[in-house]
């Protein structure tokens, strides 16, 4: 026989199907608390789960199961609140004869009534359970709600910032509960050692993420509502007008954390149809690795950098990508170098880390203060360092290179994908060959790999790398490979912590020669070998084996195949055999690209039906990806000749996904046309990046084709 159960419980009714189902006993249900909801009771006593609750009620009324993560903010706005909270339902979607609506009880046909003459629409029940509709209520409803139960689970902030209050349009209910929980937000970043805070707006939620370790990690998912509400804050912060969401601004603040003080650049951009993109980058002086031995390079590639800082005229180049620690480099070279008997200026934008003892000069490019004007007035302050913190232009470049050969030390960032690379970046900018030979006296192109986790990191046998990628015999190094599992300490990555894996090319003998005479890079590197060259792959392979990364971590970052021909001392090094890559030359049978395998990565389905057709009926192959993470594991598994590469993507933007193909070997070179609605700045980021076109939608059909092969036709030439 059934117990009884209180009439006090608000879905007592529930009570008799659990116990039909044999979900929980008659003397289980008679012990649960006898006030608030049996459902809620039930699962808090772990009798039974909310999925056990909707299948068995699913199975019974034959209703579908609510996607309740999917509810469109839209259909709420059919619902007041009143009568969504007084029947405790949420509006899933709708069209126009019926409402999709989330319920926890099946058997309310009064409330069905009710709601289809509040809604003017026919109502149609899908299960969800009580808490994930109170939560989305509040969601849709009380956005303030939402966020105070995320402070919950963040722990007090400790963050000082002075603020200049600014008036605008806001909503006060938010303001409170959005003061409390960008303070917390970033002192846990903070505490998480986390470089960048990025917040977005993907479909009906704010999602804000932390970049640890190079890696973007969810921390948090909040109500759309709250969007303008959290970027009003942050600009509060930074000194921003709140006013503006339509244009770019970059601002900058100072805060303490936990006592600690620490830098806050923030960026904002308006997004099509999405609201304000937000990015808060943390510069943290106390991550700052300000010497060179900080940088815990091995002793041989140490030796070869701290030759190239011998040198009292010239230029030393450092290259990679965004976010490959160039700046960290440069700063530990300035600490080093800084003796208080030589006079160094630096010209950056935006200055990271004000550095005791150097003269530190901010661009500032709309008041015409650029790199080259800049420059020109550093050399009238009699330096004998010069730092400068990217070489963009012809007249940059050259001002640079003046200095370098008239007695100034001069150190300067390009963004390549290697050492040698640089060399031809400049002259693609019109610099003269013997002006480059004569100026440089060393390149180091650099990338961030993961560090093993210490907590958690064991040891393995040599035997269990690839074959192609074990130490050779005579290797005089530490041998200790690792691989970590994860654990608590590194929240289950099996990673901590990150450092530089370089390539080494000093400019000697007969390397400035052949560099005056136009010669191929590999000719330039064979000659920059016995003077102690290290190329990324040996870098990293040297990281693998002393154990302070994995190989797949140097995989990840450096791509697949084993590029380094020959090891410290002469010798050959292994070569992976090509079989174990995707091979990526181009899939055309003519020069028009006929048969060119082309990816189409764009969230939205219509337009990528629209471009397939385009494209298939002019003979290419079309593959698709609907979002960036999607679009970099295709790349890994399958060869495409084209990317046609949406910007607004959700997991990962297309800047960040040519941010990353730009940073790997094997990718670097695959032709990229951005293909976006964005009218911003987003093009001048792409070109830099290196794409090939970019094209703004809606595009026309012939100018697509024309452009598409145009792009694989110069690539093939190249």
């Amino acid at each position: 026989m059934t117990a009884p159960v209180t009439a006090t419980s608000s879905d007592a009714w529930l009570g008799p199907y659990l116990v039909k189902a044999g979900l929980v006993t008659a003397e289980q249900l008679a012990a649960l608390p006898q006030t608030g909801r049996l459902w809620n009771a039930a699962v808090d006593a772990v009798l039974v789960t909310n999925d056990q609750v909707i299948a068995m009620l699913a199975d019974r009324f034959r209703l579908p199961v609510a996607v309740i993560e999917k509810a469109d903010p839209k259909a709420a706005a059919v619902l007041p609140e009143a009568a969504a909270r007084r029947h405790h339902v949420v509006a899933l979607g709708m069209d126009e004869r019926t409402v999709r609506i989330a319920t926890a009880d099946p058997r309310d046909l009064d409330a069905e009534q009710a709601l289809g003459f509040v809604a003017g629409r026919e109502v149609r029940f899908e299960l969800a359970s009580p808490v994930s509709i109170s939560e989305k209520l509040d969601e849709f409803y009380r956005p303030e709600n939402s966020i105070n139960r995320l402070l919950q689970g963040l722990a007090p902030a400790q963050m000082e910032v002075d603020i200049v209050e600014q008036d605008s349009d806001r909503d006060p209910a938010l303001d409170a509960p959005m003061t409390k929980l960008v303070d917390a937000m970033i002192t846990d970043a903070v505490r998480a050692g986390a470089s960048d805070v990025h917040s977005e707006i993907e479909g009906p939620h704010v999602i804000v993420r932390y970049r640890v370790d190079g890696i973007l990690r969810e921390i948090m998912r909040l109500p759309e509502a709250a969007g303008p509400s959290l970027v009003r804050r942050v600009k509060i912060v930074a000194g921003l007008d709140v006013t503006n969401a339509m244009t770019p601004q970059d601002g900058r603040c100072s805060a303490k954390v936990d006592g600690q003080q620490v830098d806050l650049r923030v960026a904002t951009a308006p997004v099509a149809r999405r609201g304000e993109k937000l990015v808060i980058r943390i510069l943290n002086k106390g991550n700052l690795k300000a010497s060179i031995p900080a940088l815990n390079l091995p002793p041989e590639e140490e030796r070869v950098l701290m030759q190239m800082l011998g040198h009292r005229e010239g230029m030393v180049l450092v290259t990679g990508p965004t976010g490959s620690g160039k700046t960290t480099t440069l700063y530990a070279v300035l600490n080093h170098l800084r003796t208080g008997k030589v006079n160094i200026v630096t010209v950056e934008d935006p200055v990271e880390y004000d550095v005791d003892g150097i003269s530190q000069l901010q661009v500032n490019e709309a008041q015409g203060f650029t790199f080259a004007t800049a420059l020109r007035s550093v050399l009238r302050q009699d330096p004998d360092i010069v730092l400068v913190g990217e070489i963009r232009d012809i007249e940059t470049a050259t001002t640079a290179i003046q200095a370098g050969l008239t007695g100034h030390f001069v150190f300067s960032t390009l963004h390549t994908n290697d050492a040698v690379s640089a060399i031809v970046r400049l002259r693609d900018m019109g610099v003269d060959s013997f002006k480059i030979g004569s100026v440089l006296k060393g390149i180091v192109a650099q990338r961030l790999v993961r560090r093993l986790c210490e907590a958690c990191a064991t040891e393995i046998p040599v035997t269990d790398l690839p074959e192609a990628a074990q130490p050779p015999a005579d290797y005089a190094g530490t041998i200790r490979p690792r691989v970590a599992p994860g654990c608590k300490a590194c929240n289950g990555t099996g990673f901590k912590g990150r450092l530089a894996v370089m390539e080494l090319v000093p400019v000697e003998g007969q390397v400035p020669r052949l560099i005056e005479t136009g010669a191929t890079q590999g000719q330039i590197l064979d000659a920059a070998r016995p003077y102690g060259l290290t190329t990324l792959w040996e870098g990293g392979l040297t990281r693998c084996w002393s154990g302070l990364t994995s190989y797949d971590e140097i995989r990840r970052v450096l791509g697949e195949t084993l590029e380094a021909p020959t090891k410290p001392g002469g010798g050959e090094w292994s070569r992976v055999p090509e079989t174990e890559t995707v091979q990526r030359q181009g899939t055309a049978t003519d020069d028009a690209g006929t048969g060119a395998t082309i990816l189409l990565a764009d969230d939205d389905a219509q337009m990528r039906r629209l471009v397939r057709t385009v494209l298939e009926r002019e003979g290419f192959k079309v593959v698709e990806a609907e979002d960036g993470l999607d679009t970099l594991e295709m790349i890994d598994t399958q060869a495409v000749d084209l990317i046609l590469l949406d910007h607004d993507m959700p997991r990962l933007t297309g800047i960040g996904v040519l941010e990353e193909l730009r940073a790997r070997v094997t990718t670097a070179g695959l032709p990229v046309i951005m293909l976006t609605a964005r009218t911003d700045d987003t093009e001048t980021q792409a070109l830099e990046l290196g794409a090939q076109d970019y094209l703004t939608k809606p595009v026309q059909p012939r100018s697509l084709v024309a452009r598409v092969r145009a792009v694989l036709k110069r690539s093939r030439m190249g």
